[in-house]
């Protein structure tokens, strides 16, 4: 759980982020200047709700937290799909700049909770090769994407992956609630 939610969230995040320049200058014909704006705008959705995951976290949980992520990332599509408006660009990208932050926050707060001491050096290794991994994968195929399908097929692209991670969460917290029984 902890390793597919930081690798989904990172994959989607860079996916996305990386392929906005692109939509946005390149084929939208929005300006440098805006461009630099929508991404200098995420990077601050990206970190600044770090100042309140842990509040988070203890107010309703790491699985919530990351459901909310989930829906931050289905908003943030919706958005980018209705348009090619600088405010559409703008407002889609905060989203998953928040997105991402429940989600890796979530992940990788949950990940020291699964292992053994003696297991640690082996799943932090494991987790940042998938993690970042993916991430690499995600980006490097993001403009080639974007520019072969277009933006709207490109943002759907995330919506399985997207889906298949809530309904992970969704059996983890199932059977992270039932009592164990001998």
């Amino acid at each position: 759980m902890a390793i597919v939610g930081a690798a989904v969230g990172y994959a989607v995040m860079t996916f996305i982020m990386t392929a906005t320049p692109v939509s946005m200058h390149h084929m939208d014909g929005h300006s440098l200047q805006h461009t630099k704006w929508v991404i200098q705008s995420h990077i601050i959705a990206m970190y600044l709700p770090s100042l309140i995951t842990a509040w988070i976290v203890n107010r309703i949980g790491i699985a919530r937290m990351m459901i909310l992520g989930l829906v931050a990332y289905l908003i943030c599509i919706a958005i980018a799909y209705s348009g090619h408006e600088l405010g559409n660009y703008w407002i889609s990208l905060i989203l998953l700049g928040v997105g991402w932050n429940f989600l890796f926050i979530g992940g990788t707060t949950l990940l020291p909770q699964s292992y053994l001491p003696s297991e640690r050096f082996k799943v932090q290794a494991f987790n940042e090769f998938i993690v970042f991994g993916t991430q690499a994968i995600a980006s490097l195929s993001a403009g080639w994407i974007v520019y072969a399908l277009g933006w709207e097929l490109m943002l759907l692209v995330t919506l399985p992956v997207i889906l298949i991670q809530g309904f992970v969460v969704s059996r983890w917290m199932a059977t992270k609630s039932k009592p164990i029984t001998a």
